[in-house]
């Protein structure tokens, strides 16, 4: 839990240095689509960056299982201190390869239930 509790405290933080930015006028949001997922992170805390990732990534499999509802993935990135970019993770390609994945599961389960049908009944 306190895990969650950080990582939950820093992308406050960050958002907090987002609007301190955009107030500043760095003209960011122009970029982010309305209704996205919003992730931040940082060329100096990997660790950070790969967190926010993993919840992007779950975010589009729940997308792609229909629980979550579509709407763009955007990572704020601060590739140097002090300056930012915004990136899509969501893009078609993604979303098409989560796709693939979740048939291949769902193949692949059908597969191990059919085995398992046909060996009880040749039994």
């Amino acid at each position: 839990m306190a895990e969650h509790e950080n990582i939950t405290e820093r992308n406050l933080d960050r958002l907090n240095e987002f609007l301190q930015l955009e107030l500043e006028g760095a003209g960011l949001a122009q970029n982010i689509p309305s209704g996205a997922h919003l992730f931040h992170g940082s060329h100096a805390d990997s660790a950070f960056t790969a967190t926010n990732l993993r919840l992007a990534t779950k975010i589009l499999l729940g997308m792609s299982l229909g629980y979550v509802d579509e709407a763009p993935l955007i990572m704020v990135f601060e590739y140097k201190p002090g300056e930012h970019t915004v990136i899509d993770l969501s893009t078609t390609s993604l979303k098409h390869r989560a796709q693939e994945l979740l048939e291949n599961i769902q193949d692949q389960s059908h597969q191990e239930v059919k085995e398992k049908i046909s060996g009880l009944l040749a039994a």
